[in-house]
């Protein structure tokens, strides 16, 4: 318990001190976080939007005819980029490094899902840029499949053969021109109804073909033999670099299913890394809340606390006031009555008002001592009185010759007793005096309280 009133002064002072000073110096230190925390948030929500960009990025590419990767592989930077720092954190941006382990965790979850992810598109890009220089060539090879076939038609014609033979190798020109087109719409869109199209154009080209090959009036026919025969041997060729073409193509389609599927884990554990660090400030600001809430709690308890120390100094220094004005009512040299305060009273009245009681003991005391100086005096004047008159009486009665003998001596005794009365009567004037001076020295004491 506080007892002094610099005690409770200090009290007071040190809480309200101590609140004020844990306010401001909390402020500022959140006030950082927070701004970290922003920019943080900015960059992980940006890490979300860069998942979805990058592979935009690659559909686009993959459907377009133009194949710039320079978007593309900028992306892919600034999205690596940018998770290192969450990951690592990074001073001079103001960033800090993961707060707690679950947001830690998660940034590790986007990671592992990352480099796999980064990978494929790598291999994607590659195979892409493949893909388009396979099919510049493809379609110049459809080109001379198609010539191939025209002279096969020509040469029948020259030899004059049957309409049937004529119509098929017509058809095979067709066919060439039919696989093409629905072979690039596949390789384009990766449509089961365009690869379906083609490999039915493309088996009855084969087929076709073969009939040529194995045909007896055909291989009679020596120049027309020898086009058919070119003309199976290009297609063969040609159709193992279209299974080859169609193998990357299948490549490229499960790499674009895994982009797919892959993009969109990577943007949820993103997204959960997002509302992590969300929850994280929330829970930041909410600790300021609370925080300011306990303060001003406490801060109330202290304006109470306050109040009711004040009002019980005031009632106490009126007790003490009271008890003055008592005290100074009362005679110190017949009275002995104690300035007393109550003793919950704080102890710098109660230690005051002991000195008082003290130095009104000592007034007491030196009043008594006065008197009784005084009384003595008295007694002692009129005993050097009484001898000096019975001196006198006893001279009276002797003689002139005695009186003459004794003489000096009565002369000196009456001046001793005369000197000893003056210098009573002096002693009892002092007395008086000091007296006097310590009821004034009290009045004014008196006045003053």
């Amino acid at each position: 318990m506080l007892k002094k009133i610099t005690s409770k002064i200090h009290f007071i002072g040190g809480m309200l001190s101590l609140i004020v000073i844990s306010n401001i110096v909390l402020t500022i230190y959140l006030n950082k976080k927070q701004e970290g925390d922003s920019y943080i948030i900015n960059i992980a929500g940006r890490q979300r939007m860069l998942s979805q960009k990058i592979t935009k990025e690659i559909f686009y590419i993959k459907s377009s005819e133009v194949f710039d990767f320079q978007n593309l592989n900028e992306d892919i930077e600034i999205f690596e980029k940018n998770l290192f720092i969450l990951i690592n954190g990074d001073k001079k941006l103001g960033v800090y490094k993961p707060p707690n382990s679950d947001i830690k965790n998660k940034l590790d979850m986007v990671l592992n899902l990352w480099k796999p992810f980064k990978k494929r598109i790598m291999e994607l890009e590659k195979d892409i840029k493949g893909v388009k220089k396979d099919k510049e060539v493809m379609m110049n090879k459809f080109d001379d499949i198609l010539k191939i076939s025209d002279r096969v038609v020509k040469e029948m014609v020259k030899y004059k053969l049957p309409g049937r033979y004529i119509d098929l190798s017509g058809r095979q020109r067709m066919l060439s021109q039919r696989m093409g087109l629905y072979l690039v719409r596949y390789m384009d869109t990766f449509s089961q109804s365009y690869f379906y199209v083609y490999y039915k154009a493309m088996k009855m080209y084969d087929r076709t073909l073969l009939s040529f090959i194995n045909n007896k009036m055909i291989k009679e026919k020596k120049e027309l033999f020898k086009s058919v025969s070119k003309n199976y041997e290009y297609w063969k060729k040609f159709k193992l670099y279209i299974d080859n073409l169609l193998a990357k193509e299948t490549k490229i389609d499960i790499s674009m299913t895994y982009i797919h599927n892959n993009n969109v884990k990577l943007l949820k554990t993103m997204d959960e890394a997002v509302w992590l660090y969300t929850d994280y400030s929330r829970e930041k600001t909410n600790f300021i809340k609370n925080f300011l809430y306990i303060s001003g709690v406490l801060a109330l308890f202290i304006i109470f606390f306050t109040y009711f120390t004040a009002r019980a100094l005031e009632r106490h220094m009126e007790n003490f006031v009271n008890r003055a004005k008592e005290l100074s009512k009362i005679d110190p040299v017949t009275q002995n009555t104690p300035l007393m305060v109550d003793m919950c009273a704080e102890e710098e009245l109660r230690e005051a008002s002991s000195h008082i009681n003290k130095f009104a003991d000592r007034v007491k005391s030196a009043f008594e001592h006065s008197s009784e100086a005084l009384k003595r005096a008295e007694f002692a004047a009129k005993e050097l009185q009484n001898i000096a008159d019975n001196i006198e009486v006893a001279l009276g009665e002797l003689g002139a010759k005695e009186r003459s003998n004794f003489g000096k001596n009565i002369d000196d005794t009456e001046d001793i007793a005369i000197e000893s009365a003056e210098n009573l009567i002096q002693v009892s004037k002092m007395i008086q005096k000091l007296k006097r001076n310590l009821l004034e020295i009290i009045d004014s004491y008196q006045k003053d309280r």
